[in-house]
């Protein structure tokens, strides 16, 4: 039974992924296909004393019900099963590497479906006496770490989680970089530095960082709809730039209490900053999710603009809608320019196969599924397509 869970497994993720991804013309591709990032920075409020008790398994519903398609890690994820939950549900990765020890972790999954990025450091730049307060120091070791994953992995990008726009000297020292990733906080207006960086390289970027808090120092107390106001015009601001831009990792995906006091209590404080709307950065109240999961009126707004801006990777290959989605009465509609009848089969997140069948009309009776997360694959002869459902 475990080598038919494992067939199975491998079955479902090499035909979501049998993937290549480059960059080319300021864009990233997988498969040849273009690909937006529609991202969000992702820990899980774990560190310095915090642990918040919530799993992948808790987290994946909520990215996918936000439309978000690639999550940005502080460090990398070496739970296997975790990378496949993500890959089945159509998450990418873009994968923080330490620059001391990181070949061993090439080596081991630069194959999985999961990845969309390399990428060393995060913010680096700011911290020169990390380097012998030479910051060339770092951008050598940058430009080794890059040159060195690209002569492993031939399919992957790498890339860095610059503080700012990158200088000459950090450009310049790097030229095994293949995209510039900039932490922004420039009030509303992180498009600014889009423009900036576009008018020295002709490299590919994104906004590694961008967004604002839900608490406001000037009331003493939480403001979600301040926080959804920025997030609104500080997403759409990089959209607009989609043209120079593969896309964003908002910062971040959940509330995380270790980072301005106790780690068992949610503390305001943290250090000013441009950051809407009182030029403060309160560390504890950066998620668009609470620690608790609950989410916050800037998750709506990111759930729109990521649906209404969304690049799929697998649509072309056969055209089919699928509504609604998430699915709450036990039935899912498939639309399909074809008469012809299509073959469905649903996988859950660890790869197991619990719906198989043909279908010849317009719904599927999905009823004995539990809450969670499934993966559709559906084919018409040598046509494919894949999909991911939310029950709830």
């Amino acid at each position: 039974m475990r080598k038919i869970l494992f067939i199975l497994l491998f079955v479902i993720i090499g035909q979501l992924s049998a993937q290549s991804v480059y960059v080319e013309d300021r864009k990233i591709y997988v498969d040849g296909q273009e690909y937006r990032i529609n991202g969000i920075c992702y820990a899980r409020g774990e560190g310095n004393g915090e642990n918040s008790g919530y799993s992948f398994n808790d987290d994946i519903p909520l990215l996918v019900d936000a439309n978000i398609n690639t999550i940005r890690t502080y460090a990398a994820i070496t739970n296997v099963a975790e990378l496949n939950a993500f890959a089945n549900a159509g998450i990418k990765v873009i994968m923080m590497l330490n620059e001391n020890s990181y070949t061993w972790y090439v080596n081991q999954f630069k194959d999985h479906p999961a990845i969309l990025m390399w990428e060393f450091g995060n913010e680096f730049n700011y911290h020169p006496e990390w380097f012998n307060n030479n910051i060339q120091n770092w951008y050598n070791v940058l430009e080794n770490c890059a040159a060195t994953v690209k002569s492993l992995d031939t399919n992957h990008p790498v890339s860095t989680g610059h503080g700012e726009v990158p200088d000459s000297q950090a450009l310049n020292s790097c030229p095994s970089v293949d995209v510039w990733g900039m932490n922004i906080y420039r009030w509303l207006s992180p498009d600014s530095a889009i423009d900036e960086l576009a008018t020295v390289t002709d490299k590919a970027m994104y906004i590694s960082e961008a967004g604002a808090d839900s608490f406001n120092i000037n009331s003493n107390s939480e403001n979600e709809s301040q926080q959804a106001q920025a997030t609104e015009i500080i997403l759409n601001a990089i959209i607009a730039k989609s043209d120079l831009c593969i896309g964003v990792t908002l910062f971040e995906f959940c509330d995380e209490w270790w980072k301005a006091g106790n780690p068992n209590q949610q503390d305001p404080g943290g250090f000013s900053n441009t950051i809407p709307y009182d030029n403060f950065a309160n560390e504890e109240y950066w998620g668009i999710v609470t620690r608790n999961r609950e989410p916050k009126l800037s998750y709506y707004v990111v759930q729109e603009i990521y649906e209404a801006t969304s690049l799929s990777i697998n649509d072309n290959f056969l055209d089919i809608n699928i509504y609604p989605n998430p699915v709450s009465d036990g039935f899912l509609n498939i639309v399909s320019n074809s008469n012809n009848p299509l073959n469905i089969s649903v996988y859950d997140l660890n790869g197991k196969e619990v719906i198989s069948q043909k279908i010849i009309f317009d719904s599927i009776d999905i009823s004995s599924l539990s809450q969670g997360i499934y993966s559709l694959i559906l084919s018409e002869g040598k046509k494919f397509t894949t999909k991911k459902i939310v029950v709830k």
